[in-house]
């Protein structure tokens, strides 16, 4: 049985235990993406209290595409300086780091240019442009050129953001990828952009870890099902994602007018057992089915569940959220069992 303090392996990489503080934007960079103090206290207290591993927040890799004004930045070597001092505080404290690299696509807070696989909006009022053919490999080596900055800012790897119908994940999901061309059609076609983002990480940094984060499935009308979520896993492992980290979309907020395929009432059998919202059930399909590690994540906020769900061998690493928000020492009350000590998150 595994036990949440259990050691685990990321290709090659030594990690402590086996939960993790997953990506949430928290507006604590500087007004021009770097590195503040106030960013490094919030991942360093994580890090002393006990989390295996750290991955740092959507980090833009264009400026004018990130998703909030105060975005952490990886668009420029000018983000190094800080980008290494925030690895060096977790670091220090015994948790890997990781940062996580996105392009805001259809989605984003901020006055700027949307832009996609198609014309379908997943935020309202907001059009997306369908990228150009060159677009797409220009921001492919925008993803390569911001791995190699989180590489030499020393962090232990990074994750590409696939998930929540951001750049990469408005590819891959059929209700947002209506293109004609080698980028659209079927599953592989689908995940073209973001397997050759992985695939170009790896030819010019070599062994260094990559993580993908996917949406198993998506409740909206053409989304990705359960069974193509499966098939998506296995397409970034083979393309060298050393790491799963699976989420999901299971309410209607990305799914401007379109009825949602379930409701509470009527989702999946397997998806019941956890909260609406839990994607915890789509790592634990996943999971039989690709040779890496599988990150779970979603409402996971006592320490009894984070047990359970480890326990249970439906992942192989457990993100802890909003229980982590509220208490920095969350992991090492957890580990010590001194469950009734953690401060509880308040909706």
């Amino acid at each position: 049985m595994v036990r949440p303090e259990d050691p685990i392996q990321i290709a090659g990489l030594n990690v402590r235990n086996r939960l993790v503080m997953p990506p949430m934007v928290r507006n604590l960079a500087s007004d021009d993406g770097l590195v503040t103090d106030e960013l490094v206290e919030h991942y360093e207290a994580r890090s002393r209290g006990g989390v295996g591993l750290i991955i740092v927040e959507a980090a833009a890799i264009a400026w004018e595409h990130r998703i909030m004004k105060r975005n952490i930045g990886i668009h420029s070597d000018v983000t190094i300086e800080g980008l290494s001092r925030l690895a060096e505080g977790i670091k220090k404290h015994g948790a890997r780091a990781f940062i996580q690299i996105n392009h805001s696509g259809p989605k984003s807070h901020m006055d700027t240019r949307f832009v996609g696989p198609s014309d379908i909006p997943v935020m309202k009022n907001k059009i997306p442009e369908p990228l150009s053919i060159e677009e797409i490999e220009e921001i492919v080596q925008k993803f390569v050129d911001a791995a190699r900055r989180a590489k030499e800012a020393g962090f232990d790897g990074v994750e590409v953001h696939g998930a929540h119908f951001y750049l990469l994940s408005a590819f891959l999901s059929p209700y947002t990828n209506r293109r004609s061309d080698e980028y659209g059609g079927s599953t592989e076609r689908r995940a073209k952009f973001s397997t050759d983002v992985i695939r170009g990480i790896r030819r010019a940094l070599g062994k260094y870890p990559v993580i993908f984060r996917m949406n198993g499935v998506e409740n909206v009308e053409r989304g990705i099902t359960m069974e193509e979520g499966i098939e998506l896993a296995r397409l970034h492992a083979d393309a060298g994602a050393d790491a799963l980290h699976v989420s999901c979309v299971v309410d209607e907020t990305y799914n401007p007018g379109v009825p949602a395929r379930f409701t509470e009432e009527t989702m999946p059998e397997f998806l019941k057992g956890f909260e609406y919202d839990s994607c915890i059930p789509c790592a634990s399909k996943i999971k039989p089915h690709v040779g890496v590690p599988v990150i779970g994540v979603g409402m996971v906020r006592d320490a009894a569940l984070a047990r359970e769900v480890l326990g249970r061998n439906l992942c192989d690493m457990l993100g802890l959220g909003r229980a982590l928000l509220a208490d920095p020492e969350f992991v090492n009350k957890l580990v010590d069992d001194r469950d009734g000590e953690i401060v509880p998150w308040k909706d």
